[in-house]
């Protein structure tokens, strides 16, 4: 997974660098500590997509290092520092935050730069004629986010134990999902992430008359990539480190839960949570996994269960099935070795685990010809997954290998990367296996999967960055057929140091494929924009720092005015398309086919869709005012339809933003 940020906004002038540690000569404290953990949420909503979680830079310069410390350090004074963020933060939207807000960021940064806390807070009133004096990191910065890398307690339990008010929803409900409709309880509806459902109230004759009902602005302007769930009324929907309960029909904020990094983060996205036995479970990138209780917020257990110190996060929406919640690494830009883990609903405590970047002896291991290749191998699985609870299979999107763009350095097939994997639910054995592309060199995850019934066959449908449909057989992954969803261009030339244009960037993200019994189609999302990847030299692997292998970046994108995407409707039973729609941008959100033939679904322009599903003919748009990069869901509620749809920054390498908002529809 890769990709430029995009909204950049403080210190544009400023490079990062390592820094030698000294002391403060001052001696007195310049905020509180609690500030600083309140600092280092607001700097992970508002700054990190482009600064870097720990303030190392990426899309924009680093706000730590030698030239940090040298444009600023016995130089400027604290009104300066102050002064630069609250008019230059975010980028184009100086001065939009709270004034507090600004003061706490100021503060974070400064705690990374080793000014020490104190006991008064640094409010916009306080004297700011203090010259910054800048050592170096401090002691509370390097125990948070700087352990030697593999040092984090994976595993430990965080505070106390608590159980839900509520054991709801039940395993029969989640049983249900597939074809609830009063009730959208995962990520892709169900356990068969088909997305389909039964509702027909909203139907092709009256979408036309579709009307946002009310909306719900989170107040962050991070990413926006969640993937809302429903039950009994109640909407969950997530950002980075927000979860958000709200009315599923008023919009009225019910609880908010706020999770603050205790180390570095290698994205700063999240796609959602699981809701099961009373309790709401997501995971963050700094490696948490934990409960929530389903009606308060509160939190009921929370454990690390990834390591930061050497990238690994957990950004996928989890799900569960009796009493075992699924969830896998994150980071595979970073040269992480992925897994996929199960872990007990009740406490959090680890029942299973699989190894995507098998160990020697295991199956798959042959495939990696270069001894000591696979200890950075990627393989990371962030996205959501599919379980088919007839045979117990739970099946699992892996990503790229590691280096993403250098397979000169490991020789073979690299599996699982790449792959949709079936694993026993219930004790993490192989079952099968299927790789979409062997011995990638282009970043190109497997990012989608989703099961359904076509032609008396039980199929697969999986899909990547690649951009190309797979359909495969559910009980041992044969080829069916395939089938690209967007332009493709020199997948199989090999990069060079003066560069190859390559089409696409990255063809299916997180979102697909959807399935309608109704018209019998697939349909995929897709995006059409080319990328030109330089070859660098062989990187070599340091903990937390991107591991790809390109001289330029993550690949230099087309301008935007070559951008396009693609609304694919396939006929499963023949391999072929059955229509497509094409699109002025990318497309990434969700695609929600109904009983009512209406396929809805959001662009990058912020435009809700619906379309006829037959045939692709536009029925209804509604601008949101922001980019559509996540779920679109559609539920009943006292007999009436509703559809509901996060709108907001997109992140990667998108530059379109928008306010973090979820819209509610209906007739």
């Amino acid at each position: 997974m890769g990709g430029a940020p995009t909204r950049c906004g403080v210190f544009l002038f400023l490079v990062a660098a390592p820094f030698a540690t000294a002391s403060f000569a001052d001696g007195t404290g310049w905020f509180t500590s609690a500030q600083t953990a309140k600092g280092r949420f607001e700097y992970a909503q508002k700054c990190a997509v482009c600064h870097g979680a720990q303030l190392q830079g990426t899309g924009a310069p680093a706000l730590k290092g030698t030239q940090f410390v040298a444009q600023w350090n016995g130089k400027k004074q604290l009104s300066e520092l102050y002064d630069y963020v609250h008019t230059n933060m975010p980028l184009g939207l100086g001065a939009s935050l709270p004034s507090q807000e600004y003061a706490d960021i100021v503060a974070f940064i400064l705690a990374q730069s080793g000014l020490p806390a104190g006991n008064e807070m640094f409010t916009p009133k306080t004297p700011m004629d203090r010259v910054l004096e800048l050592p170096g990191t401090s002691a509370s910065a390097a125990a948070a986010g700087s352990a030697a890398p593999g040092q984090v307690k994976i595993g430990e339990l965080y505070g106390a134990l608590a159980q839900p008010t509520t054991s709801k929803p039940t395993q029969a409900e989640l049983d249900a999902a597939d074809t609830a409709t009063t009730n959208w309880l995962m990520y892709n509806k169900g356990y068969r992430a088909e997305r389909y459902s039964l509702l027909k109230q909203i139907n092709t004759q009256n979408a036309g008359k579709l009307r946002p009902v009310c909306m719900f602005q989170l107040g962050e302007l991070g990413t926006f990539s969640t993937g809302p769930v429903m039950y009994e009324g109640i909407l969950y929907a997530t950002t980075h480190l927000g979860t958000y309960a709200i009315d599923a029909t008023t919009c009225k904020k019910l609880w908010t839960h706020q999770h603050v990094a205790q180390g570095p983060e290698m994205n700063a996205t999240n796609k959602g949570v699981a809701i099961a036995g009373g309790r709401v479970i997501r995971g963050t990138q700094d490696g948490v996994l934990y409960a929530l209780d389903a009606k308060t917020g509160e939190r009921l257990w929370e454990r690390q269960v990834a390591d930061w110190s050497i990238g690994e996060g957990i950004g996928a929406a989890p799900i569960v099935w009796n009493g075992i919640v699924y969830v896998a690494k994150a980071g595979g830009d970073w040269g992480i070795k992925g897994r996929m883990m199960a872990f007990k609903v009740e406490d959090g405590s680890l029942a299973w685990t699989f190894d995507l970047i098998p160990k020697l002896g295991d199956p798959g291991a042959n495939t990696w010809d270069t001894p000591g290749s696979t200890d950075h191998g990627g393989g990371a699985a962030w996205v959501a997954y599919a379980l088919d609870r007839d045979t117990g299979t739970l099946f699992v999107p892996v990503g790229n290998p590691g280096p993403d763009y250098n397979n000169k350095m490991r020789p073979g097939a690299n599996l699982f990367t790449i792959s949709t994997v079936a694993l026993d639910a219930r004790t993490g054995k192989l079952k099968w296996w299927y790789q979409l592309r062997p011995n990638d060199d282009h970043d190109w995850d497997a990012t989608v999967v989703s099961l359904f019934d076509a032609g008396g066959k039980k199929l697969v449908a999986t899909a990547g960055k690649e951009g190309i449909l797979h359909v495969v057989t559910r009980d041992d992954g044969k080829l069916v057929f395939k089938l690209p969803m967007t332009t493709v261009l020199n997948h199989d030339v090999p990069l060079t140091p003066e560069g190859v244009r390559v089409c696409p960037v990255a063809g299916v993200q997180w979102n697909g494929a959807a399935h309608s019994p109704v018209t019998g189609l697939l349909y995929v999302n897709a995006i059409d924009w080319c990328t030109v990847f330089k070859q660098g030299p062989d990187p070599k692997w340091v903990a937390t720092v991107p591991y790809t292998g390109l001289s330029n970046g993550w690949g230099t994108n087309d301008p935007i005015s070559k951008w396009a995407g693609w609304i694919n409707a396939v006929d499963p039973k023949t391999g072929k398309m059955a229509w497509r729609v094409k699109m002025p941008t990318p497309m990434y959100a969700a695609l929600t086919p109904t009983a009512g033939n209406v396929l809805f679904t959001g662009d990058l322009s912020g435009n809700f869709i619906a379309l006829d599903a037959r045939n692709g003919k536009r029925l209804y748009t509604f601008d949101t005012g922001g980019p559509i990069a996540g779920g679109v869901i559609t539920y009943d509620v006292k007999g009436k339809q509703y559809v509901a749809v996060a709108s907001g920054h997109s992140g990667g390498s998108i530059p379109l933003t928008g306010s973090t908002t979820i819209v509610i529809f209906g007739l």
